[in-house]
């Protein structure tokens, strides 16, 4: 399932500008950012049980304060992150881009984000700029084409499968979900958002 507006001609027009874009850059010069929240009720969607009978489980009533991840995501692995209780805001945004992003940039790397509101702004784009490095948008409606989605996926699912009850323990979880992505994982969600871009 996908949103209806990605199917309009403008946003077709965009995902074939963004192809074009993507196909030009060198593999090693790419770096995907992107945030995903998590909390401290997270547990396996789906269990087994021997047949004839159901799998049971829990979760706590109280999730606890959202915890925000923000990564980026490039071919040699995960080179900036930062973790905070809480909501992304615009001046947070910023702060991890000027302090934990643009540290690790270099000339020639390209920056792939989508256009949240706080992504889209001109001090976003300066700090990255200036750093010898450059800034494009995902089309719109186009998470699929992102490869740091399918590394949300396989963290969250680490993360339900830890099932971390404290903050401490929701930390550590994140810290042993992003250790178990390896070069082979990172190499196939590049080679596969790749792919997906042909399918305008």
């Amino acid at each position: 399932m996908h949103a209806d507006k990605r199917d309009t001609e403008a946003v077709r027009q965009l995902r074939l500008e963004y192809q074009l874009l993507f196909w030009a850059i060198e593999t090693d010069n790419l770096i995907v950012i992107d945030e995903a929240g998590v909390n401290q009720s997270m547990t396996r969607t789906y269990a087994r049980a021997e047949k004839g009978q159901r799998a049971h489980g829990s979760k706590p009533y109280r999730r606890g304060k959202n915890l925000t991840m923000i990564a980026a995501l490039a071919m040699s692995g995960i080179i900036a992150a930062l973790t905070f209780f809480g909501s992304n805001d615009t001046l947070t945004f910023l702060f991890y881009v000027t302090e934990v992003l643009v540290p690790q940039l270099w000339a020639g790397a390209v920056v792939i984000m989508d256009n949240l509101n706080l992504h889209v702004s001109d001090e976003v784009r300066e700090a990255i700029e200036d750093a010898g490095a450059t800034l494009i948008f995902l089309p719109t409606y186009s998470p699929e084409l992102s490869p740091i989605e399918l590394f949300w996926s396989k963290v969250k699912a680490i993360l339900r499968s830890i099932a971390p009850r404290t903050k401490d323990e929701l930390h550590a979880a994140i810290t042993e979900a992003f250790n178990a992505v390896s070069n082979s994982d990172i190499s196939s969600w590049f080679a596969e958002c790749d792919a997906r871009t042909v399918l305008i």
